[in-house]
């Protein structure tokens, strides 16, 4: 086994809750979205091996390897029963790794995970039989993508203009700047997740991984962004078709990356479930 992932412990006081990071988005672009689970948790993060330097991304084989190497971290320091919460690539691999590892987590939080169902689904499929999962869009888009600019200031005015990163909550964004990119060793700033990486987790987008979703036995809830395009309305009722005694939600207003386009919002609505689950566990001794 590899060596453990890194492991940033951000504070707070209450029982810990490890959140997963999405592709693209490092730990600390959820600054926001911790401050408000801070409240209530001790919050974790691992780095992901994207975030590794020196790590390859033809080592990826599959998300699979995401929740084995998130198991393996945190049961590496002894960290056992914790809330998983998890976002896009993160929410789904937090959820194998629930049915993987029993006793890992109590309960998870998946936040616009990236269940694909209906035609997207029948259209990874035949890729991944031809082996053309390198022609995926997202994958091809994202080994496209610039990684190198003159500065910070350079970047937050080209990525102001982008579609993605309207509904972006200001200090979420400011926050991504700062954790997303990194100083170039020959001067100005790099993205911190490399292109390749990023196009990587993108190609190995599971096939199969409904069947193990049935096997989930954690109390579970699934937030989509109401306008998201990467959990669909049919794939959420999908989730409830498969995922036993999921609790389901949409966030209006949002896409799929509302914890930090509407972070404390998505902060209350973990909260929320979590306390709900607290109040239904009786004393002890009952």
């Amino acid at each position: 086994m590899r060596e453990a992932l890194p492991l940033d412990d951000w504070g707070g006081t209450g029982p810990d809750l490890h959140l997963a990071h999405a592709n693209g988005f490092p730990p600390g672009s959820y600054r926001k979205l911790i401050d408000v689970l801070t409240t209530r948790y001790r919050v974790l993060t691992l780095r992901s091996r994207a975030l590794v330097p020196g790590s390859d991304p033809a080592s990826l084989t599959s998300w699979t390897d995401l929740a084995d190497e998130l198991a393996h971290a945190l049961q590496a320091r002894g960290l056992t029963g914790l809330v998983g919460v998890g976002h896009s690539v993160g929410g789904v691999a937090s959820l194998l790794a629930s049915v993987k590892t029993p006793g890992l987590f109590r309960a998870v939080v998946a936040l616009d995970p990236v269940l694909v169902t209906g035609r997207r689904l029948w259209l990874l499929r035949a890729t991944a039989l031809l082996r053309q999962r390198h022609r995926i869009p997202l994958a091809r888009g994202a080994r496209r993508r610039r990684e190198a600019w003159g500065s910070r200031e350079e970047v937050a005015a080209s990525f102001q203009k982008k579609a993605l990163f309207q509904r972006f909550d200001p200090e979420s964004f400011q926050d991504y700047l700062t954790h997303g990119l990194v100083e170039a060793p020959g001067g100005g700033v790099r993205l911190a997740i490399p292109a390749a990486w990023e196009a990587r987790v993108f190609e190995t987008i599971p096939v199969d991984v409904w069947r193990t979703l049935r096997s989930v036995t954690v109390p579970t809830l699934v937030v989509r962004g109401r306008d998201s395009p990467t959990l669909t309305p049919e794939g959420l009722e999908r989730v409830r078709r498969t995922i036993p005694g999921v609790r389901t939600e949409e966030l209006p207003g949002t896409a799929h990356l509302f914890p930090l386009e509407q972070p404390e919002a998505c902060g209350r609505r973990v909260l929320a479930f979590l306390e709900s689950l607290d109040s239904r566990t009786p004393p002890a001794g009952v």
